[in-house]
Parts: C-alpha cells; sequence; structure tokens
C-alpha cells in the first residue's frame, strides 16, 4: 500500500486486518518468556491495539498511514517469532 495512491478508507480498513492479526498473535506462546526482546515487541503492540492509541477521524491521512505502517512491522515481526518458535515456515 502506497499513502499516495490509497484512500483513508483503504487505509482504515486495512489498519482493522492487521489489528486482528496483531491481536492474535500478542495471545499466543512465543515461546519467548525471558527475551526481553520479544517483551518490547509484545508491549508495543499491545500498546497499538489499544483504543487510545489508534487513529480517530481527526487523525491525519499520514498519522494514519504511519499507524498502519508500524503496525503492518510489528505484526510481521512477531509473525517471524511465532513461526520460529513452532517450527513453521516463513510467512
Amino acid at each position: 500500500m502506497q499513502m499516495a495512491t490509497s484512500t483513508r478508507q483503504e487505509m482504515d480498513g486495512s489498519t482493522s486486518v492487521i489489528l486482528g492479526h496483531l491481536n492474535r498473535l500478542l495471545v499466543e506462546d512465543l515461546g519467548t518468556a525471558k527475551d526481553e526482546g520479544v517483551q518490547e515487541l509484545l508491549h508495543r503492540g499491545r500498546k497499538l491495539v489499544d483504543y487510545t492509541s489508534r487513529p480517530t477521524a481527526e487523525t491525519t491521512s499520514f498519522g494514519a498511514f504511519i499507524y498502519l505502517r508500524d503496525s503492518a512491522h510489528l505484526t510481521r515481526q512477531l509473525l517471524w517469532i511465532y513461526t520460529q518458535h513452532n517450527g513453521l515456515g516463513a510467512p
């Protein structure tokens, strides 16, 4: 997705999908209870899915795009950790 060619509605729709995936990963056993780096990623994820952190109608399109990008990047990082922990193929 590129900001210049995406509507705010498309960004908001994609954000909802990404946050759904992120929520699912946040409750999975990533096998890294003592890994501080992963714990930091989980903390960031919980902060992103918190309703008070999400873009609102007043948020600029740029702000919504940055939030979407950050959410997608973190989701991808956690998905990678999940696949490695469970011996799955690369996503």
